[in-house]
């Protein structure tokens, strides 16, 4: 199983390596939810300094694409360095079937956060040659491991971090602020949190970029407990450290790469940070229930 790191600061990528087996990068304008929007040529370096540690690169091109995006996607993928960047994360199919237009079905992972929650959805592209796909994150460790056993292509998930909830195109925050008749100084801030008046103890982290508005679980998702089971099937296990730092991502990568948990570590990283640490949906049933 190996680790993949988002990043905040290309200048930090060696140091990360020690522990990373890659990473994780993308642009605002087809990317989201990123640490942070690379240029062209930060990407550039990045897969370059990559090539040269022996670590693999992935680009973030999550977005939902509309047809100009669509256009200038094909455009800006044709002039990288494609040979040495190792997968393209799309979470839009007509994003895949650009790819496959231009021979690259085989950089292609699929990323459709809830949607691959069962053998049937997990496989559905492995006969189209895609080199893997995200599994769902709200789905059961039991659940995982039988998917495991049956994938036909290669299995990404998110193994630490904030997972988000809920997903709009429309920037509300900005929506909001103009509503207001005021400025939105808001815009990409990764400190913001939304309370709700029935649970204000449970602040969500919400960011509004580019591509829209995102609310996040309030605690962060940890896998540490369940590497060794995970190991069985996982590829590709993602470390995100959004709304964190680099320094977070290297104390937390190493724990993972040592595969023990540091409680001296993890007190310190939930100070600082203020969160709380859980084993996300690994021991409960999404269900949804009629209320009335």
């Amino acid at each position: 199983m190996k680790l993949l790191a988002t990043i905040y600061q290309i200048e930090n990528i060696e140091k990360i390596s020690a522990y990373a087996d890659g990473f994780l990068v993308g642009h605002e304008d087809f990317g989201t939810r990123l640490t942070r929007s690379f240029s062209t040529a930060e990407i550039s370096k990045a897969v370059k300094l990559s090539k040269q540690l022996d670590k693999e690169i992935f680009l973030l091109c999550n977005q939902m694409f509309t047809d100009q995006m669509m256009i200038d996607f094909k455009s800006w993928i044709t002039h990288l360095s494609i040979s040495d960047i190792d997968g393209i994360v799309v979470a839009d199919l007509g994003a895949y079937k650009l790819l496959e237009s231009l021979d690259l079905s085989s950089k292609v992972i699929y990323n459709p956060e809830t949607l691959l929650a069962n053998v049937y959805d997990f496989n559905f592209l492995a006969k189209y040659q895609i080199q893997g796909v995200y599994i769902a994150k709200e789905i059961t460790l039991d659940d995982v491991l039988e998917i495991g056993k049956q994938k036909k292509h290669k299995m990404f998930m998110v193994g630490h971090g904030h997972l988000n909830m809920f997903y709009s195109k429309r920037q509300l925050i900005d929506t909001f602020m103009t509503y207001q008749d005021s400025d939105n100084p808001y815009h990409n801030l990764q400190d913001l949190k939304i309370v709700e008046e029935n649970r204000k103890e449970d602040p969500y982290p919400i960011l509004e970029d580019k591509a829209g508005t995102h609310v996040f679980r309030s605690q962060v998702l940890s896998s540490l407990k369940h590497l060794e089971e995970l190991k069985t099937c996982v590829d590709y296990l993602v470390i995100d450290s959004l709304f964190k730092d680099d320094s977070y991502m290297l104390d937390v990568l190493k724990m993972y790469k040592e595969e023990k948990e540091d409680l001296e570590v993890i007190d310190r990283l939930k100070n600082k940070f203020d969160e709380i640490w859980d084993e996300g949906f690994f021991y409960k049933k999404t269900i949804y229930q009629h209320k009335g």
